[in-house]
């Protein structure tokens, strides 16, 4: 099948690092290793390779050398989220203003709400700088605040490119419960290359050619994949000390994977 040599735009919000008042209870809720990766570069030109060989029926990548996908060992290591826990299950209708006067101590505007979503605009613009001389609810707020944009930001950003959703709220309310829940990771949205971007575990593919003129072309990309044999695939990458060096220890800590 041909492909036009266009790249797909892919979506990618920026948020600031998280000041240090925030640090304990993004520890506690789980989210701290994955607060580190909110600037990373994206390859638009290999993320458009890639997702043409992605195939929905099966949610895998069909290359030459076999089929492959992204893991929850993936998501473990290279996120630091936890992946064993309680069920995610409960009502998500209703959500609105109670949950956030209760879990943000404030009420975004109803030209900020959507359904039972709210802008991350709205966010960004009220929890933009937290003051030192902050009180406890204050700081467990904007805690909030931050963790939400977050999971809409980079560990699963959807369609609607500016909005999320009030379900992952009251799962906040108490921080060390937070982590005692499965991420529901499993599932995978519409556009694969989201999938790709919050994974990162395209970095297991060995590409030899490191020549400038053929970075960021989808066509190279096409060819080098095309190409690729079983031996440069590296099915086992944490298998590799190398490699498992660089994973944080906390994140082998009382978690089976």
């Amino acid at each position: 099948m041909a492909y036009p040599d266009r790249v797909l735009r892919c979506r990618h919000v920026s948020i600031a690092e998280p000041p240090p008042q925030i640090i304990g209870l993004l520890r506690e809720a789980g989210f701290y290793h994955a607060a580190q990766i909110l600037n990373y570069p994206i390859d638009a030109a290999l993320v458009s390779a890639l997702v043409e060989r992605w195939r929905t029926e099966k949610h895998t990548f069909h290359l030459t050398c076999g089929e492959t996908t992204i893991t929850l060992k993936d998501v473990a290591l290279l996120l630091g989220l936890p992946i064993n826990g309680h069920e995610v299950i409960g009502q998500t209708s209703g959500l609105g203003s109670a949950v956030c006067a209760e879990l943000l101590g404030v009420v975004p505007p109803a030209e900020q709400r959507k359904g039972q979503s709210i802008t991350l605009t709205w966010l960004e613009e009220t929890f933009g700088m937290l003051s030192y001389d902050a009180g406890q609810r204050q700081i467990k707020c904007y805690a909030r605040a931050y963790i939400l944009r977050l999971i809409s930001c980079v560990l699963m950003p959807d369609l609607s490119q500016n909005r999320v959703h009030l379900k992952w709220l009251p799962l906040l309310r108490d921080f060390t419960e937070a982590e005692r829940y499965l991420q529901d990771f499993k599932y995978i949205p519409s556009n694969p290359c989201y999938r790709i971007i919050s994974s990162g575990s395209w970095a297991h593919i060995e590409v030899d050619d490191d020549s400038r003129s053929n970075k960021h072309n989808v066509k190279i990309y096409r060819q080098l994949l095309d190409r690729l044999e079983i031996q440069q695939f590296i099915w086992r990458p944490y298998d590799s000390n190398e490699i498992i060096a660089q994973v944080p220890h906390d994140i082998f800590a009382d978690r089976p994977l």
